[in-house]
């Protein structure tokens, strides 16, 4: 019989393979997120739009509201000014000046349904390269499960997405 210390152990072997796998799929795929979320905003600064007739949903909000709301930063910022008050206040003078920068956020979302599983395969694929066809769909309706079962343990339905795009 396995110690407490022992089974312990085997599960920290086992999270490590989850998290290895799931994060190197997560940081691949946010990284294509990001990318293709960027030439979309950019697109729509340019005056592009979606067709009217579309089932998408894609548009730009703009932020005028100040991103630092940490307290934590607040109290690390509070105590560099006390400890190097020249660099504080060159500092300061740097908060101010992207505080007053707009923000551009990415809203999207689908007016109803789900989109067709061809394009999630298509993103799987280019995530996880030289997976097979057959291993992209079982990869699918496993993440799409998963999904489903996460929304349960949610208690509000999240509407639009929103990606905050570069400045």
């Amino acid at each position: 019989m396995a110690t407490k210390l022992e089974e312990n152990v085997e599960r920290l072997i086992a999270y490590k393979l989850v998290t290895s796998v799931t994060g190197t799929i997560s940081d691949r795929a946010k990284r294509k997120y990001e990318k293709i979320g960027e030439e979309i905003g950019e697109k729509f600064k340019d005056k592009q739009k979606l067709p009217e007739n579309s089932y998408l949903i894609a548009q730009l909000r703009w932020s005028d509201e100040a991103i630092n709301k940490a307290r934590k930063i607040s109290l690390a910022l509070e105590e560099f000014r006390q400890e190097y008050p020249d660099y504080g206040k060159i500092l300061d003078e740097k908060i101010e000046k992207h505080r007053e920068v707009r923000r551009a956020y990415l809203q999207f979302g689908l007016k109803e349904g789900d989109l067709p599983e061809n394009i999630y395969l298509e993103v799987i694929k280019e995530v996880v390269s030289g997976v097979s066809d057959e291993k992209a769909k079982e990869f699918y309706r496993v993440i799409k499960e998963i999904s489903q079962a996460l929304k349960k343990d949610k208690k509000k339905d999240k509407g639009l997405q929103e990606l905050l795009l570069p400045e």
